[in-house]
């Protein structure tokens, strides 16, 4: 992996309640598939919202191609699948994704897309009301959408929670698709089995820090398992 995608400098954000969710994120990113692991209330969510652009740090600065990343957001676009997404409850899946392109400025699909929805199994749904879709089907579709207009930098937050196996392996397949030389995947999840199989990059956070970051394959032989090296980690950093 090249580091030269995304940077944070010492990343801040502290809530007007005074919660401090993020105290001095330092991390370089370049592209692949990178799974952001954590506890609940380790900054995972608020980092997402950072890189999205729809979150001002309150220090340090998040910088993505070397704009900020509300300037990145306005001039290029972030694809992202925040957890709990909802889909409009009247369209079909085919008519939500055609609106997308069209807002998007597409004049179609691109080959990227179309391979990528192949590896979606998303037209053999593409008639179905999106309210018909089952939780699966959703998030199927979901990555689908964020894709459009082919982003150099996607954001995905719990994507698998609440999928069966099948479904796991479904947006697996889409992920692999996705992945090109020069996009950044950010993939926040609590199933750390699944992130083992996918990513090229491992991020640990622990109460608003970084406590490791490296490839998954170098993490992986340090522990069993990434849930025992996360473990370890987030031990050595509370100590």
């Amino acid at each position: 992996m090249t580091h030269d995608l995304l940077v944070c400098e010492d990343l801040q954000v502290v809530y007007a309640d005074g919660t401090a969710a993020l105290r001095g994120v330092h991390l370089t990113l370049g592209a692949g598939i990178v799974g952001l692991v954590g506890a609940n209330g380790a900054g995972k969510t608020t980092l997402l919202r950072v890189l999205a652009g729809i979150l001002a740090p309150s220090a340090g600065r998040a910088l993505i191609g070397g704009r900020s990343a509300i300037a990145h957001r306005v001039a290029v676009g972030v694809g992202s699948i925040p957890d709990a997404a909802r889909l409009p409850a009247y369209l079909t899946v085919e008519g939500f994704l055609d609106g997308l392109r069209r807002a998007a400025g597409s004049p179609g699909e691109t080959a990227v897309e179309a391979e990528i929805r192949h590896a979606l199994d998303i037209d053999g749904l593409a008639q179905r009301p999106l309210p018909a879709l089952s939780l699966g089907q959703r998030r199927r579709v979901e990555l689908a959408a964020a894709l459009i207009g082919d982003p150099d930098l996607l954001l995905l937050d719990e994507p698998t929670n609440g999928l069966d196996p099948l479904a796991m392996t479904a947006l697996r397949s889409g992920l692999r698709a996705a992945r090109r030389r020069d996009r950044l995947i950010i993939v926040s999840s609590h199933h750390l089995d699944e992130l083992q199989r996918i990513a090229d990059w491992i991020v640990l956070m622990h109460e608003g820090r970084i406590v490791a970051s490296e490839a998954a394959a170098a993490m992986l032989a340090r522990g069993p398992s990434l849930e025992e090296v996360f473990m370890t980690a987030a031990g050595g950093a509370g100590a």
